[in-house]
């Protein structure tokens, strides 16, 4: 994947990392990494000396990776939010469980109001609406557990 921000997810785990030329931007450590290919395959990273073979695929606007026996999902984090932005609807940018639902249908929403909280990785994000709209539905409730790129509520 190209510089700019990744996320990756494996099962319930996610983590946005900041890609900049061969340094990868972990919070607030920074990597040094190296892509391998054959012939234009991605077939290993070598990260700060240490060399995984992995094999990838890419689905849709993601990049499926398998190594060492886990399967990652690496996806440009402005892909999510282009997608909010082409629906109006706000999806999950990452695997998490929600954590608090500050709307309800019906309810008249300004751009950059908080709408969902969803936890992953013991860390809190705050879902902001895109636009200022109606409420149509929220399709989750606290306590549930979601996917990355799902749609948590719809704006009208």
């Amino acid at each position: 994947m190209a510089a700019g921000l990744v996320k990756i997810a494996c099962g319930t785990e996610s983590l946005d990392i900041r890609l900049e030329e061969e340094k990868a931007l972990l919070g607030d450590r920074r990597v040094s990494f190296r892509v391998r290919r054959l012939n234009g395959r991605l077939v290993g990273i070598e990260i700060e000396g240490r060399i995984f073979s992995l094999r990838s695929a890419r689905v849709g606007d993601a990049l499926r990776i398998w190594c060492q026996g886990r399967v990652f999902e690496a996806q440009k984090a402005s892909s999510l939010a282009a997608r909010a932005r082409e629906t109006g609807n706000l999806v999950s940018p990452m695997p998490g469980r929600v954590r608090r639902v500050e709307v309800a249908a019906g309810d008249r929403v300004e751009r950059g109001q908080v709408v969902v909280i969803v936890e992953a990785m013991k860390m809190e994000h705050a879902i902001r609406s895109p636009r200022e709209g109606i409420v149509g539905s929220v399709l989750f409730q606290e306590g549930d557990l979601v996917d990355a790129g799902v749609e948590l509520v719809e704006i009208e």
